[in-house]
């Protein structure tokens, strides 16, 4: 933080009452909470995004196994499908 700012923020600060001089701190704990909580969503996402990635890219070695059944030994029976 710059020293300009610094001095604003003291001499700002040092014009309130001390009821809003702790509201002041408050909110800036509050800011600091926020930041670092989107930090951590951020980090959470892009782990989801590359958990995404590697599972749609190597369907094989997914949890669920290969996506598509070979049917191509599969004849359609339309009688005993029109049983059904």
């Amino acid at each position: 933080m710059n020293r300009q700012l610094q001095q604003r923020m003291a001499q700002t600060m040092s014009q309130l009452p001390p009821q809003y001089q702790s509201e002041l701190l408050d909110f800036g704990d509050f800011l600091k909470a926020k930041l670092q909580a989107g930090r951590t969503s951020a980090s959470r996402i892009e782990n989801a995004l590359l958990l995404i990635h590697e599972t749609v890219n190597s369907p094989t070695q997914g949890r669920l196994g290969p996506p598509f059944l070979d049917l191509s030994g599969f004849k359609f029976n339309r009688e005993e499908a029109n049983e059904r």
